[in-house]
């Protein structure tokens, strides 16, 4: 769909900015249109964050770690297994051991396919009985009602730190930092799991300067924690407004010019110069290496990873973790053929409101990504679990906005455990309520899809001139970095393109390279998973395409990154579908 913003707002931003026609349509496209709003979006800095302070909870969480650190108590961090919670551990790992030299502090990670997701009882039994009185969570913990229950009567204060929905029922914490409790005043309720650790400590700062007491020194700069945040933000997939937004703009900088040895490593397996790192990398790069610590092996090397300060250490995780991501995409293909398989040998996808399956050679650890493909392919909300035994468990990924945690919730009564975020959620239940299950899920979502348009639409943000496409225009949309959910990359239409050339690449010829020109100007364009063009060589195209910077020997050019492309015809009218 072509966008029609408002003609008179698009001229306003124009003439407050100084941006040009297409980029300042792309702010208007995304709401920006107030000038505070514009000013924070283009120039924001870390002065522009919400206040901390309003986070609920914030300083009663503070005094307690800062006591238990002062008088040398154990304390255990229990970090979720992902990227979000690895982050987030070594966040709050290396900033005690900075301010608090000697802490005694360790981090536990649950192993994936093992513990499966949020707080475990014996783990904390043990924690308890090797003398840990605190335990703060990253990442987990917020639904965790019984776990925390029985470590309370076992001596231990739990602060948990999540930002995942909670349930009716809070656990009986010591304190809870999550912005999405009811009562919780802090405006940015998106948030990842290491945006709230890294809330902690400001509060942990703050407290310190009030009473000028630092043990290791002089105070920390807090900006050095930020490649973190930065990291575990995209990876987790939250909106990349307001505050996400300034975290990843601020800690892409901490990586380009210092990067810490784990990062760095995992940069140089990946084969991303450090200098040109940008969210596209964390995201679809470094983010999946890391994450392959515990979709196929032992999550605790990610964490750790993060916090060494050996770079002999970090190669030799990092190489590690290339290897085990080279095995989870293997793995992923194959687990993605034989759902793809099921869903098209299955009932008329017309009559299917949401796709649930379930198979007992399913790797655990991978049916996440591979739920997220399937359902943006069939546009259903999608449900892949692996059956072992009496237990069936797996990941969840919506589509069209069905709200999953809704859903989950009305069928609670069906399963063991379930958590996550309305676009992403994990569950456990019974074998035997599987067929319950499925009946539930689908009904719920048939009946969110009911008189609504579930199948997404391209929306494209302007029509341009291929002569428009200039290093200039890249450096506005640079301003507008980095794009990610909720600040999606921008889509452009150009008309009457001609095709000079294209060929295929990667592996099994899955992708597609281009030589596209108009205007007087010619780009090299790329379109992933496409073998073909609705035209010959030399044949004219109307393009959807995202312009990009791409690198070479220290040289940087603009490449097209193709979204669509239909034989050229009439021209396309503002709002209305674009069917390419």
């Amino acid at each position: 769909m072509l966008l029609a913003p408002d003609e008179s707002l698009v001229r306003d931003v124009r003439e407050r900015t100084g941006l040009s026609e297409t980029a300042s349509r792309i702010l208007v496209n995304r709401g920006i249109v107030a000038p505070a709003e514009a000013e924070r979006y283009l120039n924001g800095t870390l002065s522009d964050l919400s206040a901390p302070f309003r986070m609920k909870d914030l300083e009663k969480a503070s005094r307690r770690l800062v006591d238990a650190a002062r008088r040398g108590l154990p304390i255990l961090v229990y970090a979720d297994y992902d990227v979000d919670g690895a982050t987030g551990a070594a966040c709050l790992f290396l900033f005690l051991n900075e301010v608090f030299p000697g802490v005694n502090i360790r981090i536990h990670q649950n192993h994936r396919i093992a513990d499966g997701y949020g707080l475990k009882q014996d783990h904390l039994e043990a924690a308890a009985a090797d003398g840990v009185r605190l335990v703060v969570t990253v990442d987990c913990g917020i639904t965790d009602v019984e776990a925390i229950r029985h470590a309370s009567a076992a001596g231990l204060d739990v602060i948990v730190t999540d930002h995942h929905v909670p349930a009716e029922i809070l656990p009986p914490a010591y304190a809870i930092l999550n912005p999405k409790q009811k009562d919780c005043p802090y405006p940015e309720k998106e948030i990842a799991g290491v945006g709230v650790v890294f809330l902690l400590l400001c509060g942990v700062r703050r407290l310190l300067r009030e009473e000028s007491a630092f043990p290791g020194g002089e105070d920390p700069g807090l900006r050095k924690y930020l490649d973190l945040v930065a990291l575990g933000t995209v990876a987790d997939m939250v909106p990349l407004r307001g505050d996400n937004r300034l975290f990843v703009k601020a800690g892409l900088e901490e990586i380009r010019h210092r990067a810490r040895p784990g990062i760095r490593a995992l940069l140089s397996v990946s084969g991303i110069a450090q200098e040109n790192v940008n969210e596209i990398d964390l995201g679809f790069r470094i983010g999946p290496r890391l994450n392959a610590a515990g979709r196929v092996g032992d999550s605790t090397r990610s964490s750790g990873l993060l916090v060494t300060d050996s770079v002999d250490r970090a190669l030799r995780i990092a190489a590690e973790l290339h290897t085990d991501n080279a095995r989870r995409q293997r793995e992923e293909e194959r687990i993605l053929r034989e759902a793809t398989a099921s869903v098209e040998s299955g009932p008329p996808l017309s009559s299917l409101s949401a796709i649930v399956l379930a198979h007992p050679d399913w790797h655990t650890g991978i049916l996440g990504i591979v739920a997220s493909k399937i359902a943006a392919r069939y546009h259903r909300p999608t449900v892949l679990l692996r059956i072992e035994g009496d237990e069936a468990q797996g990941s969840l990924r919506s589509a069209g906005g069905f709200p999953l945690i809704d859903a989950l919730s009305g069928l609670s009564h069906l399963l063991t455990r379930y958590g996550g975020h309305m676009q992403a959620a994990g569950i456990a239940l019974p074998a035997g309520n599987l067929l319950a299950f499925r009946e539930g899920f689908t009904q719920a979502a048939r009946e969110f899809a009911s008189g609504r348009d579930v199948v997404p639409r391209v929306e494209v943000d302007a029509r341009v001139r291929f002569g428009e496409v200039s290093r200039g225009l890249m450096e506005e949309l640079d301003r507008m970095r980095p794009f990610g959910m909720g600040n999606e990359e921008p889509v452009l239409l150009a008309s009457n393109v001609r095709l000079e050339k294209h060929s295929l690449f990667g592996g099994e010829g899955r992708h597609l390279k281009a030589e596209l020109s108009g205007d007087g100007r010619r780009f090299e364009a790329v379109a992933f998973h496409r073998s073909g063009l609705p035209s010959g060589p030399g044949g004219l195209l109307d393009v959807l395409f995202t312009p990009q910077w791409t690198f070479f020997r220290g040289d940087r050019s603009i490449r097209l990154r193709l979204v669509d492309a239909r034989p050229s015809g009439p021209p396309v009218a503002p709002a209305t579908p674009l069917t390419l």
